[in-house]
């Protein structure tokens, strides 16, 4: 078992990328801590991890809040940070109001995590984020989506050396079958979805398990940092 004695946290770790990755670690061994805002899926999240999970409230945007958060996990090993809202308009909707909650929760809320985690982990540990492909690839409706993937990556390159040695890493995740999706496409959801999956290579969209399994390789793997690992099913050749 993989992260057998060792500590995993998930922030966003309630659905979707962040869930998945707390099952996929507790089925290493790990004892997993979930982060997220509403105590209801914590604990419905937590009952379906396994016996070693356990939920924090925090909400990523409010700093104190975080700090209080990581007051109470203490020490542990590695950190995976999926919490992030989600926002896309064309620009002649674009109002700094409506995407302010995407770039709080992506760039500001990923700092906060860090700011206040990172004393905490352990030596041989690491962090892992996650981006999307609208950070290296042109879609209509998600310039500031973009902005905030692309940044993260760069946030993780600079921590990855002021950091060192803990490791620094994130996944670049394609389309990938989570709630996310009914936020972002609303009612063509499923249109959108069957669309993006027949110009696939992968001829599919992809599932939490997935990305789940890139983010556990880059925390086990303890010489790979400061490194984007895409997962898109082709995407990014199409």
């Amino acid at each position: 078992m993989k992260f057998s004695n060792q500590i995993v946290v998930v922030v966003g770790g309630s659905s979707g990328i962040g869930l998945g990755t707390a099952k996929a670690a507790h089925a290493e061994g790990a004892s997993v801590v979930i982060v997220g805002r509403s105590p209801d899926r914590l604990d419905q999240a937590s009952a379906q991890i396994g016996s070693r999970a356990r939920g924090i409230q925090a909400d990523v945007e409010h700093e104190a809040s975080v700090e209080t958060a990581f007051t109470e996990i203490g020490p542990f090993d590695h950190l995976f940070i999926s919490a992030q809202d989600a926002a896309t308009a064309p620009l002649s909707k674009t109002t700094k109001d409506k995407f302010r909650p995407t770039l709080d929760s992506k760039i500001w809320g990923a700092l906060h995590i860090v700011k206040h985690a990172a004393s905490r982990i352990s030596s041989h540990g690491s962090i892992v984020f996650i981006s999307g492909l609208a950070g290296r690839k042109g879609y209509s409706g998600f310039a500031l989506a973009g902005a905030a993937n692309a940044g993260i990556e760069a946030v993780a390159r600079n921590l990855a050396v002021e950091l060192a040695p803990i490791r620094v890493n994130t996944v670049c995740a394609g389309v990938i079958d989570t709630p996310m999706l009914d936020k972002v496409f609303g009612a063509q959801r499923q249109e959108i979805v069957e669309a993006i999956a027949n110009k696939l290579p992968a001829k599919r969209i992809g599932k939490p398990e997935e990305i789940a399994d890139a983010v556990l390789f880059l925390m086990g793997n303890g010489f790979i940092t400061g490194a984007t690992l895409l997962i898109d099913g082709g995407d990014a050749l199409v």
